[in-house]
């Protein structure tokens, strides 16, 4: 890895992609740096580069390992209300209204940010809404977009900009 004249690898960081480093940039590199630059400074003050890789990441990971139920009782639920957002933001147009499809059945507002009320208002559920959930995972696992392709290919663009 090449340092600047600094001797300090991040001081020539650009961007949330690490453009400074004499590395191909690739999504879990980009991951981990949104996710550390999340923990330092929270989510708002992200880029809409980190937040759409953060976003990505956690829903595709959380969804596809323990489903919706998984998704909305983790701290990954967090992020649920821009899941839509950073999904359209990648070209997962599909996949972005599965997500949006899953955060109407928490009402006009969405899943609360909170995750314990996020947990409450899960179990609080009829048989009708989590039957929903459950068509909205099958539609998840058979849908076309390749979200692991789809971040590569968005992460590839932004490092070069």
């Amino acid at each position: 890895m090449k340092k600047n004249n600094s001797g300090d690898p991040k001081a020539t960081r650009k961007s949330a992609f690490m453009t400074g480093y004499d590395i191909e940039v690739n999504a879990d590199i980009a991951a981990q740096n949104a996710f550390d630059r999340m923990k330092q400074v929270g989510f708002g003050a992200l880029t809409e580069q980190e937040k759409t890789v953060a976003t990505v990441w956690l829903f595709a990971g959380k969804v596809a390992n323990s489903g919706f139920h998984g998704f909305f009782s983790s701290d990954a639920g967090d992020l649920a209300f821009y899941a839509p957002t950073a999904l359209k933001n990648i070209g997962a147009f599909k996949m972005a209204k599965i997500a949006a499809a899953a955060n109407s059945a928490f009402g006009s507002k969405g899943p609360p940010k909170d995750r314990g009320a996020r947990r409450k208002v899960w179990r609080s559920f009829p048989g009708d809404v989590t039957g929903k959930f459950e068509a909205l995972e099958s539609s998840f696992y058979k849908c076309a977009d390749d979200l692991d392709e789809l971040l590569e290919k968005y992460v590839k663009k932004a490092s070069a900009s």
